[in-house]
């Protein structure tokens, strides 16, 4: 690459150039190779082209006063180096001349060159001869071009070097930790939650999933079924028996503890589906308070406690744990249920009925009341999200995902990590057996409290006039069956995928009536035909559908969707609900 002098500070010698301004040696404009040591004495020899230049003066320019070195072998060093550079030797120089016992002198003429060779360019030839003439005609031409300005320029350009090594370096230094950033982004993303445990805690038989579970950290407080009431019970985190709670009410259902575990929010109730005067009832005993006029259900505490968030009707409402300031706070398409809390306060999630076939899905609101979206996008998986609540830590959301008839608890992963990528899908966290619903993530830890579903299907068969049961050997996976008026014939749903079924009461015969994606539900006979109430595709709009059957004495019967509650004989199954622990291992 072709180097462009300086008309200003440049000289030519032989076939060689120097840039005084920006230290530069080049030969017929091929740049070279020359350290800082080397390049100064050069630089003096040719201001001082002619003339004998001292050791002393040498030194005085290399090392300033009370610098300690070697003098005579570092100054021998860098001579020598220059007389490498511009192809000297000692022995017969045709630049620089060794003056035995004064000094150095450079023999060959110098001239002021420009960056563009032109014939009224000046020049100035310097030789032994003519050295003080000569000088004085640069000294002239350049005034500024003295020894000491020619050696702060030198140490301007080296820090000018060195600031743009260092950037340089800085650069470089970015690159490779951004590109090891990116590497480990990548291959490494945060890993999967997931289920390492699940531990029963409860067995009773009676359990309530309606009236949900609450949690202090050492107990789980729900609802068991006793004849017309309901008991509150109370157990250990670890597991064991039951013991029953005192409560203000016969009916009392316990929604959740104040952040500082110090006050139950509970409601008063008749029936399950009435909504109810809430309360708040001292942990540690005495009398409720009544909650100002808030009526409904399912309340949750704001992290702070100084908001109380409850459903009344398709209306989600706040309150002051005193009774005031009361406020509709959102107004949904669907009914609302299960209410959650950010923990940061800033974002309230709850499940609402989104559709025909009874689904729900989780939907999302600023603490204020605007932003009103879903969480998942219409046609994402699971297809029906509900009771979701934020892990302590507030790095994931978690909600029972349900698909068919079986649901299973999943998460959603709402921290960013900057520096693993990070799954923003939803995951599926269990698989079954069970059926999992009302997942409440413990205070602290990883544990999770849930619902657990273990279908124990026994279809029987009902006298209506005498209530004698026979038991009825179907298919394991029954849902739902219905007999025939003749007793020969039994009609049934499939689970997993809701098929509708015929078959003879002693499981022989199997015949299937639909496939999916319809989903048949609470099917019944009515002679001469075989009835199905709800009958509806797993997406999509509503419909009725036509199917043909044969009895035992080949009548034809047609399959309508339509609704018999004239039952003479009919078959049911039993479900028992319990209470796990399941062990999320989460790992950030």
């Amino acid at each position: 690459m072709e180097h462009r002098v300086d008309p200003r500070l440049a000289l030519r010698f032989g076939l060689y150039e120097v840039d005084l301004l920006q230290g530069i040696l080049s030969r017929q404009g091929v740049r070279l190779k020359i350290q800082e040591q080397p390049f100064r004495i050069l630089a003096l020899l040719l201001q001082r082209s002619g003339e004998i230049v001292t050791r002393e003066e040498l030194r005085q320019l290399l090392w300033p006063h009370g610098t300690h070195v070697n003098f005579d072998g570092s100054l021998n060093a860098a001579l020598k180096k220059l007389r490498a550079a511009i192809q000297d030797d000692a022995e017969n120089p045709r630049f620089i001349e060794t003056v035995p016992r004064q000094g150095y002198r450079f023999l060959a003429p110098v001239h002021s060159v420009s960056g563009t060779a032109s014939p009224a360019s000046p020049s100035t030839n310097v030789s032994p001869e003519t050295s003080e003439e000569s000088f004085e005609v640069r000294m002239r031409l350049h005034p500024e071009f003295t020894p000491e300005r020619a050696a702060e320029l030198y140490r301007e350009r080296k820090k000018a070097e060195r600031a743009a090594r260092w950037i340089d370096f800085s650069l470089l230094s970015c690159a490779i930790v951004f590109g090891s950033w990116l590497l480990f982004f990548i291959v490494y993303p945060v890993p999967r939650p997931s289920v390492q445990r699940m531990t029963r805690i409860t067995n009773a038989g009676g359990i309530d999933e309606w009236g949900g579970i609450v949690s202090d950290g050492t107990r789980i407080f729900f609802l068991e079924r006793d004849g017309g009431h309901w008991n509150l019970m109370q157990t250990s985190v670890e597991g064991g028996n039951a013991e029953k709670m005192p409560a203000p009410f016969e009916n009392t259902r316990l929604f959740a503890l104040s952040p500082d575990h110090s006050q139950f929010l509970i409601g008063q109730f008749t029936r399950r589906d009435d909504e109810m005067p809430l309360w708040l009832w001292p942990v540690q005993g005495g009398e409720p308070r009544r909650m100002g006029e808030a009526i409904g259900h399912e309340p949750a505490w704001s992290p702070d406690g100084t908001q109380i968030i409850y459903v009344r009707g398709r209306s989600l409402y706040t309150i002051h744990p005193d009774g005031t300031q009361l406020r509709e706070l959102a107004h949904g398409p669907g009914l609302p249920h299960f209410p959650a809390w950010s923990s940061d306060g800033e974002t309230i999630r709850f499940s609402m009925d989104k559709r025909e076939d009874g689904t729900q899905a989780v939907w999302e609101m600023a603490a204020d009341g605007s932003r009103l979206h879903p969480i998942l996008a219409s046609g994402r998986q699971p297809a029906s999200q509900s009771a979701g609540q934020w892990t302590a830590d507030g790095r994931y959301f978690l909600f029972s995902g349900c698909e068919n008839y079986d649901c299973n608890l999943w998460g959603i992963r709402e921290a960013w990590n900057w520096l693993r990528r990070s799954h923003l899908d939803p995951v599926q966290l269990t698989h079954g057996p069970d059926s999992l619903h009302v997942a409440i993530p413990s205070q602290t830890g990883s544990r999770v409290f849930a619902f657990s579903f273990r279908s124990n299907r026994e279809l029987q068969k009902i006298e209506p006039q005498s209530h004698r049961a026979e038991s009825l050997i179907l298919n394991a996976n029954a849902e739902i069956a219905s007999v025939s008026p003749d007793g020969h014939l039994a009609l049934y749903t499939d689970r997993p995928d809701g098929s509708l079924w015929r078959s003879s009461v002693d499981g022989s015969q199997r015949l299937r009536l639909t496939k999916p994606p319809l989903v048949a539900s609470a099917p019944h006979w009515r002679a001469p035909r075989l009835l199905a109430p709800d009958l509806f595709p797993l997406r999509g709009r509503r419909r009725l559908a036509r199917g043909p059957s044969r009895g035992p004495r080949g009548r034809r019967r047609r399959l309508v969707a339509r609704r018999n509650a004239n039952r003479r004989q009919h078959a049911r199954k039993k479900d028992a609900a319990q209470i796990w622990y399941l062990l999320v291992q989460i790992k950030h």
